[in-house]
């Protein structure tokens, strides 16, 4: 991961404000300022958020203030690392003042989706603001949204990423490229190629990965994508997948989702659910 010093000291020299105009702008005093931008000192969210008000809202120069979120490892590929909560904050604030660029350019990591959800779960407005960047914009912008969205421990807004996901082909592929890849620990591009083909799991390992995901209440939106996913795996593996799918029952909050469970154990597919209610 990119060194969150070095990436505060290039989005200064990018605005081209010395360190020590930057001292006198935020009040922190030039030499913690420089250490921190060397390293010697971990920057702290108040650091971070002094940087962005002093920086403005240049595109490219909060892009480069949150290095670590962008740094891709290909351009159809996530952010390749994980974000710190300086940079998490920003996007936060980010959401919250309804300005999305920032979520506009590179599909984020689950990680970093986590970070600004918890910033970003108990605010009406930022949440408000998500809901409508997930149904309308770029398909990058749509995917984070929901992503952010799913990790937000809302039964309600669970519904509303399932919604989309359901409904919405480009994000749907997106989000299942990225649980295939994290979960199952594919290469980006494998992940990808499975998620458009619509492909089921290749071993009982898989299988396995995809079963205990059914259970993971970080991320709405992966659970919906390992439901879809088991589904298109039951053919071959249907004791598995039935038995995994009945457990699921137990323990899924979203209704959107407890849905689509019915379904793929009456073996429909549950992308028809909603499109036969639409």
């Amino acid at each position: 991961m990119p060194d969150l010093g070095l990436t505060l000291r290039q989005a200064r020299e990018a605005a081209d404000v010395s360190l020590t105009g930057m001292a006198k702008r935020t009040g922190f005093s030039r030499s913690y300022l420089g250490n921190v931008e060397t390293g010697e000192r971990a920057p702290t969210q108040a650091v971070v958020e002094a940087y962005e008000r002093v920086l403005g809202d240049d595109v490219r120069r909060r892009l480069l203030l949150l290095g670590t979120v962008v740094t891709a490892a290909g351009p159809s590929a996530p952010a390749a690392a994980d974000a710190g909560i300086g940079q998490a904050a920003a996007i936060a604030m980010d959401i919250r003042h309804g300005r999305s660029e920032l979520l506009q350019h590179v599909q984020t990591t689950h990680t970093v989706d986590r970070t600004i959800a918890g910033l970003a779960a108990r605010n009406a407005g930022s949440s408000a603001a998500l809901v409508k960047w997930s149904r309308k914009g770029a398909a990058v912008l749509r995917v984070n949204s929901a992503g952010i969205l799913a990790k937000t421990g809302s039964p309600t807004l669970d519904n509303e990423v399932v919604r989309v996901l359901s409904t919405d082909g480009e994000v749907r592929e997106l989000y299942l490229t990225a649980v295939l890849s994290r979960v199952l620990g594919l290469p980006w591009e494998a992940a990808a190629k499975m998620a458009t083909t619509g492909a089921g799991a290749a071993s009982t390992d898989h299988l396995d990965l995809l079963t205990k995901e059914l259970e993971n209440p970080a991320d709405a939106g992966a659970r919906w994508c390992s439901i879809l996913l088991l589904h298109r795996s039951r053919q071959d593996n249907e004791p598995v997948v039935t038995a995994s799918l009945l457990r699921s029952l137990r323990t899924e909050p979203s209704r959107e989702a407890l849905r689509a469970v019915g379904a793929a154990l009456a073996g429909e597919d549950p992308l028809t659910i909603l499109r036969r209610r639409s």
